[in-house]
């Protein structure tokens, strides 16, 4: 019952402060509109210029027509045109584009009073080459190369090392001794003797001789054939009993072939 009485009272008070508000608020504008000055509304004269008048407008019956353009610019990949032709019903015609794949767009449409009719088609295959941008060339930059002042100070001079060099212990262990072979003797073989053959003597021939020719024309002396005479080759015959030294000494040495080179 307490809390239910509080609540009542609680409400009662906020109702009252609301109306409080409510009535500060009337008041206040109500003070400040009777401060402003009221302005009747202006009246304006009528124009004296008489009003417009428009031509009546008349309802012309369709009439034939046909036109096309188009449009072609390499530089900018621009390629679309449009042709139609109308015989004041039935609107017809077609235009075309060129897209940026690379497919030549066409559209074939039919305009009536029962609505528009399209056919779309496609020319070519779609392409996608790779972009490759072009960058503008530009003058290589020509730079003086930079002079730097040639330093003042002096080159320093280091002093030269006095350390003495090293010295390391001599080697306790004794020097190693290599054993002495006698010098090896091969035995004395005596000197072969080889037979001497008697020179080899040849038959000489005469001089031949040719009869004169009594003709005019030029005759050219040929040079008599050379006959070369074979060459006896002495083979050295071994001998396989030994021979003594003096045997050696008193033999006589082999007499080498002559060849004769007389012409015959």
């Amino acid at each position: 019952m307490f809390a239910t009485l509080r609540r009542l009272q609680t409400s009662e008070k906020s109702s009252l402060a609301k109306m409080k508000i409510a009535i500060i608020a009337a008041l206040v504008v109500v003070a400040l509109a009777s401060e402003k000055p009221y302005y009747p509304k202006p009246t304006y004269p009528a124009p004296a210029y008489p009003p417009p008048a428009y031509g009546k407008s008349y309802d012309y019956a369709p009439m034939p027509y046909s036109f096309d353009w188009a449009v072609l610019d390499q530089a900018s990949y621009n390629d679309f045109g449009q042709k139609e032709t109308s015989d004041g019903k039935l609107v017809s015609g077609t235009y075309y584009v060129v897209l940026p794949d690379g497919r030549r767009q066409v559209v074939t449409y039919k305009a009536d009073d029962y609505g528009y009719i399209a056919d779309v088609k496609y020319d070519g295959e779609a392409k996608y080459p790779e972009y490759k941008p072009a960058y503008p060339a530009y003058p290589k930059p020509a730079y003086a190369p930079p002079a730097y002042p040639k330093p003042a100070y002096p080159t320093p001079a280091y002093p030269k090392p006095t350390y003495a060099p090293p010295a390391y212990p001599k080697a306790s262990y004794p020097e190693p001794s290599y054993p002495s072979y006698p010098r090896p003797s091969y035995p004395a073989y005596p000197r072969p003797a080889y037979p001497s053959y008697p020179r080899p003597s040849y038959p000489s021939y005469p001089k031949p001789s040719y009869p004169v020719s009594t003709t005019t024309e030029v005759v050219t002396e040929t040079a008599a054939p050379v006959v070369k005479e074979a060459e006896v080759a002495v083979e050295a015959v071994a001998v396989t009993e030994p021979v003594s030294e003096t045997a050696v000494a008193a033999a006589e040495p082999i007499a080498e072939p002559e060849t004769s080179t007389d012409a015959v």
